[in-house]
């Protein structure tokens, strides 16, 4: 079965993720990538800026050079709320222009700053106009010191209502707060989830709670084309994380999660 990935970070200097991947013993490197890439048969993948700190296009320059050594990796760049001025929005528009990039992303909590701050307005604007999705943290955070209040994902819902015609995709369905992110999934047509980190490091087996609420998100939405697969690499070992949302996932919707959704949304 063919795989997008729609949620990988590889700043592989990430000092915040450090601890994290010497606990788990993830390959967070450029070999390790390109190993669990070929070893899962993952088409594309979507690289999204792996440090939040960076000032608008964040991480771009690195994410282009690797984007240049594998064509399978897209590239989404971070939005920083304290890097919005003119000449931030005229930069994600070239780059729109040119196709250099297949989305932009928030990070609420990350940044204590609500999705519906007006300074991001623009930028959604423009990713309507260029049919360029937003994908938007929401949930827990990794690390103690965010504030998850400003990622819940209902705080998406205003946004979602203001600019129709921007698809936005809420990262990690919401969780813990899966139902409150399923009901703007099933209420507004343009927010979609991805299913990424629901569990993190090596997991040889799914624990109940992510198959029910996995399950529940579809059933109650109605809308398997709304869904997309992602792993949050390193976070989590994409083939334990594979197995994971296969079982939670119904077969019958394995080609649109796993493949068609994302290469619909991103334009792929």
């Amino acid at each position: 079965m063919k795989i997008i990935d729609a949620h990988i970070h590889t700043n592989f200097s990430d000092k915040e993720a450090a601890e994290f991947i010497r606990t788990y013993k993830i390959d967070y490197t450029w070999e390790g990538l390109q190993s669990s890439l070929y070893k899962n048969k993952i088409e594309t993948a979507i690289a999204i800026t792996g440090d939040h700190n960076f000032p608008t296009p964040g991480q771009y320059e690195m994410l282009r050079e690797q984007a240049n050594k594998d064509p399978r990796l897209k590239i989404v760049v971070s939005i920083h709320p304290q890097f919005t001025k003119f000449w931030h929005l005229k930069t994600i528009k070239k780059l729109f222009e040119k196709n250099l990039i297949a989305g932009i992303k928030i990070y609420p909590a990350y940044h204590p700053v609500y999705p519906n701050d007006k300074r991001y307005f623009p930028f959604y604007k423009l990713a309507g106009q260029y049919k360029k999705p937003v994908i938007v943290h929401t949930g827990d955070t990794l690390g103690g010191q965010y504030l998850v209040k400003y990622s819940h994902p209902l705080s998406m819902d205003e946004v979602a209502v203001a600019f129709p015609q921007t698809t936005f995709i809420l990262a990690h369905l919401g969780n813990p707060w899966v139902r409150d992110a399923a009901e703007l999934v099933y209420k507004n047509e343009n927010v979609y989830a991805d299913l990424s980190a629901f569990c993190i490091g090596h997991q040889k087996t799914a624990h109940n709670h992510i198959i029910d609420d996995i399950r529940y998100a579809l059933e109650a939405t109605g809308r398997p084309d709304k869904f997309i697969y992602g792993s949050d690499w390193p976070l989590v070992e994409m083939k334990d994380y594979i197995k994971i949302i296969k079982k939670a996932v119904p077969k019958k919707h394995h080609k649109q999660v796993f493949y068609e959704n994302a290469k619909r949304i991103f334009n792929l």
